[in-house]
Protein backbone atom coordinates (compact mmCIF):
# COMPACT_ATOMS: atom_id res chain seq x y z
CA UNK A 1 0.00 0.00 0.00
CA UNK A 2 1.64 3.76 -1.01
CA UNK A 3 1.87 6.26 1.98
CA UNK A 4 2.89 9.70 1.44
CA UNK A 5 4.47 12.18 3.61
CA UNK A 6 3.84 16.10 3.90
CA UNK A 7 6.15 18.42 4.52
CA UNK A 8 6.00 22.29 4.60
CA UNK A 9 8.29 24.58 3.07
CA UNK A 10 10.29 27.60 4.70
CA UNK A 11 9.79 30.11 1.59
CA UNK A 12 9.65 29.90 -1.89
CA UNK A 13 13.39 31.08 -3.03
CA UNK A 14 14.41 32.80 -6.92
CA UNK A 15 17.40 31.17 -8.20
CA UNK A 16 18.87 31.19 -11.47
CA UNK A 17 17.56 28.13 -13.87
CA UNK A 18 20.72 25.84 -14.56
CA UNK A 19 19.21 24.74 -17.78
CA UNK A 20 16.79 27.22 -19.40
CA UNK A 21 14.13 25.52 -19.51
CA UNK A 22 11.58 26.99 -21.28
CA UNK A 23 9.07 25.61 -19.48
CA UNK A 24 10.32 26.92 -15.76
CA UNK A 25 12.18 24.71 -13.03
CA UNK A 26 12.23 23.53 -9.26
CA UNK A 27 14.44 23.14 -6.86
CA UNK A 28 12.71 21.74 -3.38
CA UNK A 29 13.75 19.75 -0.34
CA UNK A 30 11.14 16.66 -0.38
CA UNK A 31 12.04 14.79 2.95
CA UNK A 32 13.92 15.75 6.12
CA UNK A 33 14.48 13.51 9.24
CA UNK A 34 11.69 15.98 11.43
CA UNK A 35 8.99 14.73 13.39
CA UNK A 36 6.06 15.37 11.77
CA UNK A 37 2.49 16.09 12.57
CA UNK A 38 1.79 12.14 12.83
CA UNK A 39 4.08 11.95 15.19
CA UNK A 40 6.77 9.78 13.03
CA UNK A 41 9.75 10.40 11.46
CA UNK A 42 11.32 9.65 8.56
CA UNK A 43 14.64 9.07 9.06
CA UNK A 44 17.81 10.33 6.68
CA UNK A 45 19.06 7.99 3.78
CA UNK A 46 15.72 5.96 4.11
CA UNK A 47 15.22 6.07 0.21
CA UNK A 48 18.35 4.91 -0.68
CA UNK A 49 18.88 3.33 -3.49
CA UNK A 50 17.29 6.34 -5.11
CA UNK A 51 16.09 6.05 -9.08
CA UNK A 52 16.80 8.38 -11.59
CA UNK A 53 13.67 9.95 -11.60
CA UNK A 54 10.18 10.69 -10.33
CA UNK A 55 7.17 12.56 -11.16
CA UNK A 56 6.08 15.24 -9.76
CA UNK A 57 1.95 15.75 -9.60
CA UNK A 58 -0.90 17.37 -7.62
CA UNK A 59 -2.19 16.51 -4.44
CA UNK A 60 -0.69 13.02 -4.78
CA UNK A 61 -2.85 12.02 -7.58
CA UNK A 62 -0.66 9.70 -8.51
CA UNK A 63 -1.79 9.71 -12.27
CA UNK A 64 -1.06 10.82 -15.73
CA UNK A 65 -4.01 13.42 -15.02
CA UNK A 66 -2.18 14.85 -12.13
CA UNK A 67 1.40 15.16 -13.34
CA UNK A 68 2.98 18.25 -13.68
CA UNK A 69 6.75 17.53 -14.17
CA UNK A 70 9.31 15.54 -13.03
CA UNK A 71 12.78 15.59 -11.45
CA UNK A 72 15.69 13.63 -9.99
CA UNK A 73 16.01 12.86 -6.92
CA UNK A 74 19.45 13.24 -4.76
CA UNK A 75 20.41 13.88 -0.93
CA UNK A 76 21.79 17.11 0.27
CA UNK A 77 23.26 15.93 3.50
CA UNK A 78 20.24 14.52 5.69
CA UNK A 79 17.54 16.19 3.43
CA UNK A 80 16.68 14.34 0.33
CA UNK A 81 16.04 17.76 -2.55
CA UNK A 82 14.51 17.13 -6.14
CA UNK A 83 15.57 19.00 -8.77
CA UNK A 84 13.07 19.17 -11.90
CA UNK A 85 10.89 20.89 -15.05
CA UNK A 86 7.62 21.20 -15.01
CA UNK A 87 5.68 20.28 -18.09
CA UNK A 88 4.10 22.83 -20.66
CA UNK A 89 0.56 21.60 -20.50
CA UNK A 90 -1.73 24.64 -18.66
CA UNK A 91 -1.92 22.49 -15.89
CA UNK A 92 1.37 22.53 -15.29
CA UNK A 93 1.91 26.05 -16.18
CA UNK A 94 -1.24 26.96 -13.51
CA UNK A 95 0.88 25.00 -10.59
CA UNK A 96 4.09 26.98 -11.56
CA UNK A 97 2.85 30.07 -11.14
CA UNK A 98 1.01 28.95 -7.85
CA UNK A 99 4.77 28.27 -6.16
CA UNK A 100 6.02 31.37 -8.06
CA UNK A 101 3.45 33.62 -6.71
CA UNK A 102 3.61 32.28 -2.99
CA UNK A 103 0.38 30.49 -3.12
CA UNK A 104 1.40 27.03 -2.80
CA UNK A 105 4.85 26.88 -0.24
CA UNK A 106 4.36 22.78 0.52
CA UNK A 107 5.99 19.83 -0.98
CA UNK A 108 4.84 16.09 0.09
CA UNK A 109 6.84 12.70 -0.26
CA UNK A 110 4.92 9.45 -1.43
CA UNK A 111 6.77 6.27 -0.74
CA UNK A 112 5.72 2.22 -0.13
CA UNK A 113 7.19 -0.85 1.69
CA UNK A 114 8.24 1.03 5.23
CA UNK A 115 9.85 -0.11 7.82
CA UNK A 116 9.52 1.13 11.04
CA UNK A 117 11.34 1.08 14.15
CA UNK A 118 10.75 2.83 17.84
CA UNK A 119 13.64 5.24 18.62
CA UNK A 120 12.70 7.03 22.39
CA UNK A 121 9.10 6.49 22.14
CA UNK A 122 8.99 7.95 18.25
CA UNK A 123 8.22 6.21 15.52
CA UNK A 124 10.52 5.89 12.85
CA UNK A 125 10.67 4.96 9.09
CA UNK A 126 13.90 3.45 8.69
CA UNK A 127 13.65 2.13 5.31
CA UNK A 128 11.03 2.56 2.35
CA UNK A 129 10.82 2.82 -1.38
CA UNK A 130 10.66 6.78 -3.17
CA UNK A 131 7.56 6.77 -5.77
CA UNK A 132 7.10 10.46 -6.37
CA UNK A 133 6.45 14.15 -5.16
CA UNK A 134 3.74 16.32 -5.13
CA UNK A 135 2.79 20.36 -4.85
CA UNK A 136 0.24 19.95 -1.87
CA UNK A 137 -1.64 22.72 -0.22
CA UNK A 138 -2.08 20.81 3.36
CA UNK A 139 1.48 20.75 5.13
CA UNK A 140 2.60 17.96 7.87
CA UNK A 141 5.80 18.72 8.58
CA UNK A 142 7.64 21.92 8.72
CA UNK A 143 11.06 20.55 7.10
CA UNK A 144 10.76 21.04 3.78
CA UNK A 145 11.33 23.87 1.22
CA UNK A 146 10.52 24.82 -2.15
CA UNK A 147 13.68 26.32 -2.68
CA UNK A 148 13.09 27.42 -6.86
CA UNK A 149 10.79 28.17 -9.20
CA UNK A 150 11.68 29.93 -12.37
CA UNK A 151 11.20 30.10 -15.81
CA UNK A 152 13.52 30.69 -18.61
CA UNK A 153 12.41 34.54 -19.26
CA UNK A 154 13.01 35.70 -15.69
CA UNK A 155 16.18 34.60 -15.19
CA UNK A 156 17.85 36.77 -16.97
CA UNK A 157 16.71 40.26 -14.22
CA UNK A 158 16.89 37.87 -11.44
CA UNK A 159 20.05 37.17 -9.28
CA UNK A 160 20.35 33.47 -7.81
CA UNK A 161 19.86 33.33 -4.46
CA UNK A 162 21.20 30.84 -2.06
CA UNK A 163 20.39 26.93 -2.60
CA UNK A 164 20.06 25.66 1.08
CA UNK A 165 17.41 25.58 4.28
CA UNK A 166 19.76 27.38 6.44
CA UNK A 167 21.34 30.18 3.70
CA UNK A 168 17.41 31.30 2.81
CA UNK A 169 15.79 34.76 3.93
CA UNK A 170 13.20 34.32 6.96
CA UNK A 171 10.77 32.39 6.31
CA UNK A 172 7.06 32.01 6.11
CA UNK A 173 5.45 30.11 9.25
CA UNK A 174 2.48 27.97 9.00
CA UNK A 175 0.72 27.97 12.57
CA UNK A 176 -0.20 24.21 13.10
CA UNK A 177 -1.15 21.90 15.89
CA UNK A 178 1.08 20.09 17.66
CA UNK A 179 -0.70 16.66 17.95
CA UNK A 180 -3.47 14.88 15.42
CA UNK A 181 -6.71 15.72 15.86
CA UNK A 182 -8.98 13.15 14.46
CA UNK A 183 -9.72 10.17 16.31
CA UNK A 184 -7.44 7.63 14.30
CA UNK A 185 -4.48 9.41 15.56
CA UNK A 186 -3.72 11.06 12.09
CA UNK A 187 -3.78 15.02 11.29
CA UNK A 188 -5.99 16.88 9.22
CA UNK A 189 -3.44 16.72 6.16
CA UNK A 190 -3.77 12.67 5.93
CA UNK A 191 -7.55 12.68 5.31
CA UNK A 192 -6.46 15.69 2.70
CA UNK A 193 -4.35 13.37 0.79
CA UNK A 194 -7.06 10.69 0.97
CA UNK A 195 -9.22 13.18 -0.21
CA UNK A 196 -6.92 13.93 -3.38
CA UNK A 197 -7.03 10.73 -3.94
CA UNK A 198 -11.11 9.93 -4.52
CA UNK A 199 -11.01 13.13 -6.43
CA UNK A 200 -7.61 12.34 -9.11
CA UNK A 201 -10.29 8.39 -9.68
CA UNK A 202 -13.02 10.53 -10.19
CA UNK A 203 -11.21 12.86 -12.70
CA UNK A 204 -9.82 9.69 -14.15
CA UNK A 205 -13.29 8.42 -14.63
CA UNK A 206 -14.72 11.23 -16.20
CA UNK A 207 -11.49 11.23 -18.65
CA UNK A 208 -11.91 7.73 -19.69
CA UNK A 209 -16.02 8.33 -20.47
Amino acid sequence: MNETKMFALGEVKAVEDADGDPNGEFDVILSTPDLDRDGEAIDAKVFEPLPDHITFDIDHGMSTATTVGSGVPFYDGDKLRVKGTYSSIPRAQEVRTLVREGHIRTTSVAFMGAVREEKDGVPHIVKAELLNGAFVAIPSNRGAVVLSAKSFEEKASTEAAPLCAKCAEPTVSTTAPEAPSDEDGKSPASNVVEMARIRADIARLSLED
